[in-house]
């Protein structure tokens, strides 16, 4: 099978969307089958891979690290119509997920795609001088549009799924969680030698962007009354984003320098050590139709602390292999000292936790998502048949 994947987000640009590309990318290919990745142009970065395709692109002041692909390419359109398609997968439905689904109308190819993101919090990306109502509006209307022309949606969360069928959004869609990658065979020990992490800490740990819709400020101005209750305690914030510096500098001002350490970006193999390394998994985000990361903090052993907002709360099972709380310090702070002081109830959480290496493997996931690829083309094959009798 030849497939082609769009999508705005993609290496090296580091978020869910894109590992589970890549995840996704490496299994079909490991499977035989052909896969094209259009992407937006990072300048200055090499594709390690010879069917990637990059759009050219623009950035924004707003958020200057993520390039936004321009619609017109007629050098990528030319040749994409001699590659013989047979299932297009867009995975973001703006510029680069438009050509996509447009080059699939246009070619009769079945269309396929996955809502990652609840796009409407993060509208605070938008320059103010724009009524926030106006852009809320043409929002939900470019969503129902999008997603309504295209043959079979996968949504990564059941509340992805409510969100499109609240636009108004009628077409297949069927919920399946991204994959996890396989840990290295490393200890808790061992992983904490490697990145320095002393033995006796109680070890606290964030795992994403640093952006002001993740709410990682709640974690910060819980750290003294945890630490007051858990001398050990110390809090890892581990990745990227806009609002670092200044996350380093509401830090710096409540003089949390011994408590906290932000690590910026990491490699992909280092945010496995992290997560091996950890004693609990924090988590303030509201915004998630998913939260990729959640997943591998469980299987990597991990219990969980997330806030009851977005899919987040689906994630951990509602609280069988998490505790699910309201987004405020003080619900983090009684959380993080619960399980600090009941091993008992951590470990149960543990155990659960762990099973998803199992249920979300790379190959259980793909296997599903390639069920939706086989059933949109022949829907389509149907409906091309159809079409001809009339």
């Amino acid at each position: 099978m030849k497939v082609a994947i769009f999508s705005e987000s993609y290496l090296p640009y580091l978020n869910g969307v894109s590992i589970s590309i890549r995840i996704l990318h490496e299994e079909l290919v490991r499977r035989g089958h052909e896969v094209w990745i259009y992407a937006p142009r990072y300048k200055g970065y090499c594709d390690p891979y010879p069917t990637v395709r990059r759009f050219p692109s623009f950035t924004t002041p707003y958020e200057p690290e993520y390039p936004i692909g321009w619609l017109f390419a007629p050098k990528l359109w030319r040749e994409f119509r001699s590659l013989g398609v047979d299932v297009v997968h867009t995975h973001t439905p703006f510029f680069v997920g438009m050509a996509g689904a447009s080059w699939a109308r246009r070619l009769r190819i079945p269309l396929v795609s996955t809502y990652h993101t609840l796009y409407e919090e993060y509208l605070h990306y938008v320059p103010s001088v724009v009524p926030r109502r106006l852009v809320r509006a043409v929002l939900r209307w470019h969503l129902r549009r999008y997603y309504e022309s295209v043959d079979a949606i996968i949504t990564p969360s059941e509340i992805g799924a409510e969100v499109l069928r609240k636009y108004g959004v009628k077409k297949p869609i069927t919920p399946i969680r991204n994959p996890v990658l396989p840990f290295p065979e490393v200890s808790k020990s061992e992983a904490r030698a490697r990145l320095g992490i002393p033995e006796e800490v109680w070890m606290l740990l964030y795992v994403g962007r640093m952006a002001p819709e993740k709410n990682v400020s709640v974690l910060l101005k819980a750290m003294p009354h945890i630490v007051r209750g858990c001398p050990r305690a110390r809090l890892w914030l581990v990745g990227p984003g806009p609002s670092l510096e200044a996350l380093k500098a509401e830090a710096e001002a409540m003089n949390l320098g011994e408590w906290v350490r932000f690590t910026g970006a990491v490699p992909r193999e280092e945010v496995s050590l992290y997560l091996l390394a950890a004693d609990l998994f924090v988590f303030p985000s509201v915004t998630e139709s998913q939260g990729l990361v959640l997943d591998e903090a469980q299987a990597a052993g991990l219990p969980c602390i997330v806030a009851n907002g977005g899919g987040a709360p689906e994630a951990v099972d509602y609280g069988q292999t998490g505790l699910v709380v309201e987004p405020t310090p003080e619900a983090f702070v009684e959380a993080v000292l619960y399980l600090t002081r009941h091993s008992e109830a951590r470990e149960a959480l543990r155990q659960k936790a762990i099973r998803k290496r199992e249920l979300l493997s790379v190959p259980s996931v793909v296997d599903r998502i390639v069920a939706v690829y086989q059933s949109a083309i022949a829907a389509r094959a149907q409906a091309e048949s159809a079409s001809k009798v009339v």
